[in-house]
């Protein structure tokens, strides 16, 4: 009896975070194409990254995040929207987050003088990274779907697809 209370509850969390992870794409996709101040911010980080037409890259990554975010949002191809999130997470992981992990160790007093950064604690950056988190979750939305709520759950009984 506990086992099946705890796995509603399981349930309903894993809901909870889909659905945030969800909004979260589709309002930031929303914004970096519609308001200006994001526009401008996706816009110069694109370009500084060197990316080719960079107005068209910036528009089918913040498309891509909107309608992804929205899929994932309302259970719709969960799975398929997750691992597209997943790509563009990578992409902007690669390209310009994990550069900002420092090479050295700045320590408060500046006798000591700077160390480089070990392994360790390189890591330790690294899974501090929003990005990583995100990928993390979606992950978890890729492997198990809808799970509980969503359009996907009415799609399940008409697309073989999706058993």
């Amino acid at each position: 009896m506990k086992q099946e209370n705890f796995t509603k509850i399981g349930d309903l969390f894993y809901v909870i975070c889909r659905l945030s992870i969800g909004l979260f794409f589709l309002i930031t996709g929303f914004n970096k194409l519609f308001h200006p101040v994001f526009q401008g911010y996706m816009l110069k980080t694109i370009t500084s990254l060197g990316f080719s037409n960079p107005q068209l890259i910036a528009n089918f990554v913040a498309a891509n995040e909107m309608i992804w975010g929205l899929f994932l949002l309302i259970g719709l191809f969960t799975r398929f929207s997750s691992v597209a999130l997943i790509v563009i997470m990578l992409v902007a992981l690669v390209t310009k987050d994990i550069h900002s992990i420092p090479a050295e160790l700045v320590p408060i007093d500046p006798k000591v003088g700077t160390k480089p950064i070990e392994n360790y604690t390189w890591l330790t950056y690294f899974l501090y990274l929003p990005q990583v988190l995100y990928i993390m979750l979606l992950g978890l939305f890729a492997l198990y779907g809808y799970k509980a709520f969503g359009i996907d759950k009415f799609l399940k009984k008409k697309v073989s697809l999706y058993r």
